[in-house]
């Protein structure tokens, strides 16, 4: 002889485990993939081309993070530009003071500009899991104007 055994779950129970787990084909795994927290800035090749070193100086509540900017050339863009990237780990959400000075192979200063940026989060998993690191974006024209993005 067979025996059934079911479990009874009223229709209010059913309803709360399926609010609770999202709705079927909607889930999105949240991954340790993290996105570090730092300024990223988009240099005209032409001032890049003068630049032998560059450095990026992030302030805020009278702290100052001063970073190497590493300038390399990317051509899948149209116009090629020269990106780098200052990691910057205790970087707020708040506004931001930053510093660029670049100078050229002699250690002329070929630019010394200044501008405040608010930071925002990243989300390298989707708006759906929590966010990592801060950033903010600049964007260096031929000129030399700094332009947060």
């Amino acid at each position: 002889m067979k025996r059934r055994i079911g479990i009874a779950v009223s229709p209010a129970a059913l309803t709360l485990l399926t609010a609770c787990g999202g709705a079927a084909g909607n889930t999105h795994p949240c991954t340790l993939m993290d996105a570090p927290a730092g300024i990223r800035v988009k240099v005209h090749p032409e001032l890049a081309h003068r630049t032998a070193d560059a450095t990026l100086t992030a302030c805020w509540d009278d702290i100052c993070r001063k970073r190497p900017l590493q300038l390399r050339e990317t051509r899948s863009e149209k116009p090629a530009t020269w990106p780098g990237f200052a990691v910057v780990r205790d970087l707020p959400g708040k506004p931001v003071h930053i510093t660029l000075v670049f100078k050229d192979q002699r250690g002329t200063t070929v630019l010394d500009r200044q501008v405040s940026v608010t930071p925002k989060p990243t989300y390298p998993n989707g708006r759906n899991c929590s966010p990592a690191g801060h950033q903010a974006r600049l964007t260096v024209t031929e000129e030399g104007s700094l332009i947060p993005r």
